[in-house]
């Protein structure tokens, strides 16, 4: 199986890279649109706003959005969870894929930016109750496509997915081995 990690210059590659090569994939980390793999993961750390510009910039939305249009599996992490969304407050101006519709708002953590382990809350039982990694202070706080939520000062979605399109706003990367087994379902 062939993953291709998509460099949107926004951190956390190398992470990504490490976790999905563990996950028994061949990796390649790819700077502009291409095919020949089995899924794509969209990583991201930062601003929406410099993130969605990368996908400007480089090409990526069009490509992206038939990748999504043919049925192809993808999984965005973090901010690249979030560019699955219509928009975010953090960056009024900037676009996201609209793969799925709402907006990213600014969460009312106990602190910001949240930073650390929380439970996941979901009514299936593989996502139910397990500790994951976050470093956030955005996020969608309810989506119909919502399978996964945590409750970090208020409820908010940790996992979206509608159909092959999966995205977290953790990391699973650095999420111990439950992270990595939660990448390999995903990925596959």
């Amino acid at each position: 199986m062939k993953a291709g990690i998509i460099n949107l210059n926004s951190g956390n590659l190398l992470s990504i890279v490490s976790a999905v090569d563990k996950c028994g994939f061949e990796t390649t980390v790819i700077n502009e649109p291409q095919t020949g793999f089995d899924v794509l993961v969209m990583p991201g750390q930062g601003r929406f706003g410099y993130v969605s510009q990368q996908l400007e910039n480089n090409n990526w939305r069009e490509f992206i959005l038939d990748w999504i249009a043919q049925g192809k599996r993808i999984v965005g992490i973090c901010v690249g969870m979030q560019l699955l969304f219509e928009d975010s407050v953090e960056d009024e101006s900037a676009k996201g894929l609209a793969v799925f519709p709402g907006s990213v708002e600014k969460l009312k953590h106990k602190k910001t930016p949240m930073v650390g382990w929380a439970q996941l809350t979901s009514n299936d039982e593989f996502y139910s109750q397990q500790f994951v990694y976050f470093v956030n202070s955005y996020g969608v706080a309810n989506s119909d496509y919502c399978i996964a939520s945590v409750n970090y000062g208020e409820k908010f979605c940790a996992i979206v997915q509608k159909d092959n399109v999966i995205g977290f706003q953790f990391h699973p990367e650095k999420s111990g081995d439950y992270g990595l087994e939660l990448l390999k379902k995903c990925l596959n």
